[in-house]
């Protein structure tokens, strides 16, 4: 019966200390991972950088901010410069000119979340859409609120007609798409 309860109590022991690989990226004391939730890609930044940079889904380099340290211990303590912006979201304008393309009347949508095919192409999460309009004669004006965290974002356009969708990757410095 020792024996027996010795055994059970080893394996609890060993199971719960671990003893398998983990999947999740290793990190130093010092560093902070970091994972980015449109892209689910994950980098490593150390504290005290100036700042870091990872790589999305799509191979593009994005530049991550650095950490800002304190030596406050209380929130009375904290100091905020005055020209800081507590809002995280910016007000985004797209003009979208297909005209060179098709004028046939056609609807775009940007998405916020998306992955490029072997093929060159890219498939939109179609729960991720940001916003929606309506293209007349080949022109369509969007305005709309975006995550300052939020750096790509794809434009697709689907015609009525049913002739070929197209689509662009675009970045939140973008204000126009021209085809």
């Amino acid at each position: 019966m020792k024996r027996k309860f010795l055994s059970i109590s080893l394996i609890g022991f060993v199971t719960a200390c671990g003893g398998g690989g983990d999947s999740s990226p290793s990190a130093s004391p010092d560093s902070e991972v970091i994972v980015d939730s449109a892209t689910q890609e994950v980098g490593q930044t150390t504290g005290n950088t100036a700042s870091a940079t990872m790589l999305t889904s799509t191979g593009l380099s994005v530049t991550i901010p650095p950490n800002v340290t304190s030596s406050a211990t209380m929130m009375s303590e904290v100091s905020v410069p005055s020209d800081f912006n507590y809002n995280g979201v910016d007000i985004q304008n797209l003009s979208v000119d297909i005209r060179g393309y098709s004028l046939a009347k056609g609807y775009v949508s940007i998405y916020g979340a998306f992955e490029q095919n072997a093929d060159g192409s890219y498939s939109a999460d179609y729960n991720s859409r940001i916003t929606s309009a309506t293209v007349e004669a080949g022109l369509a004006d969007l305005s709309y609120p975006l995550a300052d965290s939020q750096y790509y974002m794809l434009a697709e356009v689907y015609f009525y007609d049913g002739s070929t969708p197209i689509q662009t990757r675009i970045n939140n410095q973008q204000t126009s798409w021209i085809w």
